[in-house]
């Protein structure tokens, strides 16, 4: 039943209760039929099953076999090599995902309310969850909504719903019955659980409780709505099963070869797990841990905390933002814009309720003293007709805030910021009498004393105003109001509400002597008419140049509000959202009415919409129907009604400090600064990351090409030579551990380009390994692990005798080959830094990590096999300097290579240009 729409009396004989309010007995029937007045809460992934979640990642599993075929072949040193890379591994991943479920018991917090209820016709005050429908509730201001009602009696009531609906302003509420069909936002005569009575009292009838609420609704939709596999996720899903399938395919045609050429098994498993650890980039996962962890860092330092280390590269991905409007593109802080007085309009600079900022005239200069002080009549009028109050930051708010309506709280900034009010107001004019504000007047006034009698001051709708208006201020004096200054006062006043500003109209009147009986009717009459304020929540500094930079970076942009149409309208015309094209604008219920093609055609069509008095449902849909249309999603959000929004999205962005506690716990990332600019530095880095990041895992995958090309050769001379392995598996972990661990992390903190943020994101089918990126990689993989075999066999072949695992001389042998990947690995990472650019350009020592770690790693390589101890552990011997000259050699010819693929690159791009 919609209940908005049917008369107090139908509400009544449904819920089958009266004004009186239920009796105990059937109180106690309900609570059995309904339940208590809580949202239920699902349980969260138990940590041991989490735990063991970490074991099917296929490198992992690869690892582990590899380790376990160590185990059956006694080499207990590579074994317990291999089981530490996976514990730490595990370990790791295991920390990322650990987190309670709080969403739901974020929501508890939120809703937990007493209520006064009427039962059995006498009022009393009951726990939140023992309400049911049919239940009778007082509410007063301050108090929070504990269920949703039917509004059966208001007085001045204005509700905040901005956590709900998103609407940024208290919204007025009424009893009287709907006919036509409206929007959550738009039904005047229901309350819903969770938002907050601003003024004024009410009784209404419960009509849903616990999951059955527009609140409940939405933790379900929230806990029902499964979180999408990050991009990068996804690109190592695709990275480690292509990997799995080549080596596991490899691995077995070795393992066959080798028993067919007559190897016993032993060498045959040796074979097979040589292969097995080429294939596995076993630093792999450390160091995109490692890569995430510096931005993370980085972005912390930039106002924006981010949960989970994977949403940092997802943000690098994003294609849309789809974003709320109030507190992320706007201060969520009403501000006086425009002043009309004396027949000049003048301009109101500073944002918020920070009192700072100028008034200027029409030609953009600041006024005199004087001038000001010729406009105090008006802000006096407009302040001592208030009752909010603006307060300094202090522990709990890092900004200057209100107390109060925020409408009147940007009139006591604005008489703050230009020092015509006086701290003292209250004492020095004292209030006598308060006609509150109400529906029906649309105005509110206070009687005041001054030292030369007493006053009316007013402030209220134009019309309302207009109404009892006889006099209106021009040149200092008072003259009777004509119908063309009325007229002006209109056109004035829609000119400002099409451009989405609030529009007060300010007056003020000298009581009689005799006037002692404070009668509304008889009182707020023959005003002197002062003139208008017009607010507005305005764009926070900064948006209108982070919209230009998200669309340089074609990132579109779209804005889901629960505010009108006019509103947002004139918001994203005001940040230029349509970058000099007009904004379309689409309504909840033109949205309602879209199919899920037609929608996508809409916006496929027009990358800047404004979708407003948007549902949580109609936001949920927005952003599932871009997901179809395989774009990378982030969605912003501060309220309630955003959560499953931002749950569902590849990334949900909560706001720090006017964000609620269940948006934040459904998003993976936090923004301190609730700021859209700090948004799109965070994508910057996004996009920084993954290209370190792909620059990382070519890398290490070229490294693991040359392990694998060298076991492959090795075979090949083992079968035609009678050549023993070129490299031993404790050798080629070593490789990875000790030479390249350090160089290729020190590639995740390289710098962005200058271009990063004027080219498209990437597309989502777009992976690192790819056609062409593979075919580099094996061609350099190859290179490397032929220069590697091509020293060991020309060393392998001067040998007396013919070489053997026996011989005094093979390890030097396969120390020349690890040395000789080693220093080839080293230059393909420093290469790796710049896709087109040579090696050797100005910014080579930019990266002062990459310096250090290249140097250290050289330092771990020479400690390790010049040591004795350690040397023989690795199966190492010092080389003399006939032998490093062919590894220098080797080195050169693999720089020369890259160098040559890196100029057939630019002369390529220069072509396609």
């Amino acid at each position: 039943m919609n209940f908005y729409q049917e008369q107090v009396e139908s509400v009544f004989e449904e819920l089958s209760t009266s004004q009186n309010g239920l009796a105990n007995k059937e109180v106690q029937k309900r609570l059995e039929e309904y339940g208590p007045n809580n949202l239920d809460i699902a349980r969260g992934t138990p940590k041991w099953l989490l735990f063991l979640l970490q074991f099917k990642d296929v490198l992992t599993i690869m690892l582990v076999v590899a380790s376990g075929m160590s185990f059956l072949i006694q080499n207990y040193r590579d074994a317990f090599v291999m089981l530490a890379i996976v514990f730490i591994n595990v370990v790791i991943g295991f920390w990322q995902e650990f987190k309670a479920e709080k969403i739901m018991s974020s929501l508890q917090k939120l809703v937990q309310s007493p209520a006064k209820v009427y039962r059995d016709g006498e009022v009393q005050e009951v726990s939140q969850q023992d309400l049911v429908p049919g239940d009778i509730i007082s509410l007063e201001e301050g108090d929070k909504v504990p269920a949703d009602m039917r509004i059966i009696e208001a007085y001045n009531l204005r509700i905040n719903e901005v956590a709900l609906t998103g609407e940024s302003l208290p919204q007025e509420k009424q009893s009287n019955h709907i006919e036509e069909e409206l929007s959550l936002a738009d039904r005047d005569n229901m309350a819903y659980m969770g938002t907050n009575v601003a003024s004024g009292s009410a009784k209404g009838v419960i009509v849903a409780t616990g999951s059955d609420t527009e609140m409940g609704k939405i933790a379900t939709m929230t806990q029902e709505e499964e979180k999408s596999q990050s991009p990068l996720e996804e690109e190592l899903t695709v990275v480690a099963n292509r990997l799995a399938i080549f080596g596991i395919i490899i691995g077995f045609l070795l393992f066959g070869v080798s028993i067919y050429r007559g190897l016993d098994l032993y060498y045959a498993l040796v074979y097979g797990l040589g292969i097995t650890v080429a294939i596995v980039p076993q630093a792999l996962p450390m160091q995109i841990t490692v890569a995430l962890s510096n931005g993370v860092a980085k972005m912390s330092k930039q106002n924006a905390i981010v949960k989970k280390l994977s949403s940092v590269e997802t943000l690098g991905s994003t294609n849309v933002i789809a974003t709320d409007k109030t507190g992320t593109l706007t201060k969520n802080e009403m501000t006086v814009h425009k002043v009309w007085f004396n027949n000049q309009q003048y301009e109101v600079t500073g944002l918020g309720y920070q009192p700072e900022g100028d008034i200027l005239d029409t030609e953009g200069n600041s006024l005199s003293q004087e001038q000001i002080d010729e406009l105090e009549i008006m802000f006096d009028a407009a302040t001592m007709a208030s009752n909010a109050e603006i307060h300094p930051p202090d522990d709990e708010h890092e900004g200057w805030y209100p107390i109060g309506d925020p409408t009147e709280a940007a009139l006591i900034t604005l008489s703050t910021k230009l020092g015509t009010r006086s701290p003292n107001e209250d004492e020095e004019n004292p209030e006598l009498h308060e006609f509150s504000f109400d529906s029906d007047r649309k105005r509110m006034s206070s009687i005041r004393q001054f030292e030369d009698g007493k006053f009316l001051t007013m402030k209220g709708a134009l019309n309302s105003v207009l109404s009892v208006t006889k006099h209106i201020y021009k040149d200092g004096e008072k003259v009777e109001i004509t119908e063309e200054d009325k007229q002006r006062l209109n056109e004035l006043n829609e000119e400002y509400s099409n451009g989405a500003l609030r529009v007060l109209a300010i007056a003020y009147r000298k009581l009689g002597l005799d006037e002692t009986d404070y009668v509304m009717e008889e009182i707020e009459r023959d005003v002197v008419f002062l003139g208008l304020v017009a607010m507005i929540d305005p764009p926070k500094e900064g948006v209108k140049e982070a919209i230009a930079g998200a669309h340089e970076a074609q990132i579109d942009t779209y804005i889901m509000t629960g505010d009108h149409a006019i509103t947002a309208k004139a918001i994203a015309e005001e940040i230029d959202l349509g970058h000099g094209e007009e904004v379309v604008a689409i309504s909840n219920q033109e949205l309602d009415e879209f199919s899920d093609e037609e929608l996508s055609e809409v916006m496929q069509g027009d990358t800047s919409i404004v979708f407003s008095r948007v549902s949580p449902e109609n936001k949920l849909k927005i952003v599932k129907n871009l997901k179809e249309q395989d774009k990378i999603v982030a969605v912003t959000g501060d309220g309630v009604n955003d959560a499953p929004a931002l749950k569902s999205a590849h990334i949900g962005v909560a706001m720090g400090q006017m964000g609620t506690d269940v948006s934040k716990e459904a998003s993976e990332m936090v923004l301190l600064d609730d700021s859209y600019p700090t948004l799109v530095h965070a994508i910057e880095q996004g996009r920084t990351i993954y290209n370190n990041l792909k620059k990382t895992v070519l890398a290490s995958l070229t490294s693991n090409g040359a392990e694998l090309s060298i076991v492959l050769l090795g075979l090949i001379g083992a079968a035609i030579f009678a050549w023993p392995i070129p490299i031993l598996a404790i050798q080629i972990l070593s490789i990875d551990l000790l030479a390249e661990i350090l160089p290729l992390t020190a590639l995740t903190f390289d710098p962005g380009s200058e271009n990063l943020m004027t080219t498209p994101p990437r597309e989502q089918d777009e992976h690192i390994i790819n056609q062409r990126s593979i075919s580099e990689v094996a061609f350099l993989g190859i290179l490397m692990g032929g220069l590697a075999f091509v020293n060991y066999g020309l060393f392998a072949s001067g040998v007396d005798g013919g070489l053997t695992e026996s011989h005094q001389l093979y390890p030097r042998a396969t120390t020349i080959t690890y040395l000789t990947i080693v220093v080839c690995q080293l230059i393909n990472i420093l290469s790796r830094r710049y896709e087109l650019t040579s090696l050797f350009n100005k910014n080579l020592f930019s990266n002062s990590k990459m310096t250090y770690s290249i140097l250290l790693s050289i330092g771990l390589v020479l400690v390790v096999i010049y040591t004795p101890g350690l040397s023989s552990y690795l199966d190492f011997v010092p080389l003399p300097l006939s032998d490093w000259g062919r590894v220098l050699t080797a080195g050169g010819v693999f720089l020369l290579a890259f160098e040559s693929i890196k100029f057939y690159k630019r002369q390529r791009r220069e072509k396609q240009n």
